[in-house]
Order: structure tokens, then C-alpha cells, then sequence
């Protein structure tokens, strides 16, 4: 006889143990997107750094404004100080000149330099010129004869030097 028959049954493999599952990330929840609404998140985007931009350069302007201005205060500082500086001096030489200009002075320096006072002052009156008939001498009028003559002739009195 023959052997008994065995069964064909597959032999099991050792039992492995599982792996803990992993904890899967939360997925976000997806949704639509709607164009619109994308355009209008760009534009906010856009203006945000549009808006920081602007507020950088402003500063930026303010600063530089401030240092002009700065700058233009020293300058008016200094020109006051010149300015106080020349008046002080102004105002001395016209003191100096005053007190040389004053009578006693002018006197004394006089003196000093062998000048004598003058004596009794003699005034002369002329009589005034008349012409041949007269009246007033070749014009009619109180001004010089020489006025009515040709400007050559006058021009030779005006060259003659003392």
C-alpha cells in the first residue's frame, strides 16, 4: 500500500508583526479656486509692496530734506555771525570817525600842523554881465553866453587843463 496522501496545504509563514501606522499629515481641505479672487490677492499683494516702496523712498526724501535744510541752517548761522561781526566793526569805524571828525579835533590837528584861524572874512558882490544894450548878455536869460554857441567852441574851454 501505498503511503497515506498528504494534503497540500501551503505552510503558513512565521506571523511577522505589523508596523504601527504611520500618522498621515491632515490634508487641507481642498476647495475652488476662483480666478477672481486669485487676481484680487495678486493686486493686494501688489499694493502692499508698492505701498512699502513708497513709504521707504519717502522716508528716504524726508531724511535727505532734513539734511538740505540742516546744511542751509549752518550756512545762515555762519553769514549771522559775519554779519554781527561787520556791524560791531561798522559801528566802531563810525565812532572813530566821529570823534575825528569833531570840531575840537579838527582844531587841535590844526594846530598841530601850523595852521593859523583865518582872519576877517570879505565878501565881494559882482554885478551881474550885460550885454550891449544893457540887458543880459547874448541869451535871453540867466544862463552862461556859452550855452548858445556851438558845443566845439564850449569843448576847447572844458579842455584847458589849470
Amino acid at each position: 500500500m501505498s503511503a497515506p496522501a498528504r494534503s497540500r496545504v501551503p505552510a503558513r509563514a512565521p506571523a511577522r508583526r505589523a508596523a504601527p501606522p504611520r500618522p498621515r499629515p491632515a490634508r487641507p481641505r481642498l476647495r475652488v479656486v476662483d480666478p477672481a479672487a486669485r487676481r484680487r490677492a495678486v493686486l493686494i499683494r501688489r499694493a502692499m509692496w508698492v505701498a512699502v516702496l513708497l513709504s521707504a523712498v519717502s522716508v528716504f526724501a524726508i531724511v535727505a530734506f532734513h539734511v538740505v535744510l540742516a546744511q542751509g541752517q549752518l550756512r545762515l548761522d555762519r553769514l549771522s555771525e559775519r554779519t554781527a561781526a561787520q556791524q560791531a566793526r561798522y559801528e566802531r569805524l563810525r565812532l572813530d570817525v566821529a570823534r575825528r571828525s569833531a570840531p575840537d579835533r579838527i582844531v587841535t590837528r590844526a594846530a598841530e600842523l601850523g595852521l593859523v584861524p583865518a582872519g576877517q572874512a570879505t565878501f565881494v558882490a559882482t554885478p551881474p554881465p550885460t550885454g550891449a544894450a544893457g540887458g543880459p548878455a547874448d541869451g535871453d536869460g540867466p544862463t552862461s553866453p556859452t550855452l548858445s554857441r556851438g558845443w566845439s567852441e564850449v569843448k576847447a574851454h572844458l579842455a584847458v587843463d589849470p
